[in-house]
């Protein structure tokens, strides 16, 4: 029996970031943490094998999406990476994958959690919502999965990302790697310490994979974004079957999450291009 492995990897939740000055290519240790994104994803690869995967898929889900290191990365394992991409942070899980994993991954704007952000950042996005509700990354993510009948079973990032996607999965198997003090500050495992608990976490995933149910949003799912200025909004509201919610919202509603997924990031991407 085949098991395909597919893996979403971000870097804010990696064990040891707590700064932007970490996460963007211009900054200064931006080149030490994406070593340090890379072995966390390489805990996950020797996890998901040693349970007995047959593939193992790694997307790279931060910023540019070109931030792991192809030839540090273990070499059993496939990477997607570049973007932008339809499916965004969960590229390649449409490809026959029977369960998933959220690597690096943090909270929603508004919530405790290092960096917390939704997609573009608070330069572009304020908030994010799914049928009204305030939603993270990992929560719009969960619902790609879920399209494709795929479960998301383990989460690593920080104490509050881990904490709130079990209101979300709540069998979910939890990974923290660094306990929140405030948005720049937190108390982090060593490196061997993540690890280990990663591959750990991840044998425990794939070795259960059956568990895992995917997450179906209710139908017709309206999406919303709140931009950070109005600007963004008149220009998004240009694409035929968007509505204008208020100054700064936009939202759209499908019958396919799909559909209102790209329709809600190519606004998004539209919305980022300086004008």
């Amino acid at each position: 029996m085949s098991i395909n492995v597919h893996i979403s990897i971000d870097m804010e939740g990696v064990s040891g970031v707590v700064h932007t000055d970490q996460t963007g290519q211009k900054g200064y240790d931006y080149n030490m943490m994406r070593k340090a994104m890379t072995l966390e994803a390489n805990a996950a690869i020797e996890g998901s094998f040693e349970a007995g995967a047959t593939t193992v898929v790694v997307n790279d889900s931060h910023g540019s999406m070109r931030n792991l290191l192809p030839y540090m990365l273990d070499q059993r394992a496939e990477l997607i990476s570049g973007s932008p991409k339809p499916l965004g942070m969960m590229q390649g899980v449409d490809d026959n994958s029977d369960i998933s994993m959220c690597i690096g991954y943090h909270s929603r704007p508004g919530e405790k959690g290092i960096l917390s952000h939704t997609i573009r950042g608070s330069s572009v996005v304020q908030h994010f919502y799914i049928n009204d509700k305030p939603s993270s990354e990992f929560e719009i993510n969960a619902g790609i999965a879920g399209y494709y009948n795929v479960g998301i079973g383990m989460i690593a990032g920080d104490s509050d990302i881990v904490n709130d996607a079990k209101n979300l999965i709540p069998n979910i198997i939890g990974a923290p790697v660094k306990a929140t003090i405030n948005k720049f500050s937190a108390k982090n495992l060593s490196g061997n310490e993540t690890f280990k608990l990663i591959k750990n976490k991840a044998i425990e995933c794939v070795e259960n994979y059956q568990e895992f149910k995917p997450i179906k949003y209710k139908t017709p799912v309206k999406m919303s974004v709140e931009f950070t200025s109005d600007l963004m909004a008149d220009v998004v509201s240009f694409i035929p079957g968007i509505k204008r919610e208020s100054r700064q919202v936009i939202s759209f509603e499908s019958q396919d999450y799909i559909e209102a997924w790209k329709c809600m990031y190519a606004s998004i991407l539209l919305a980022g291009i300086p004008y």
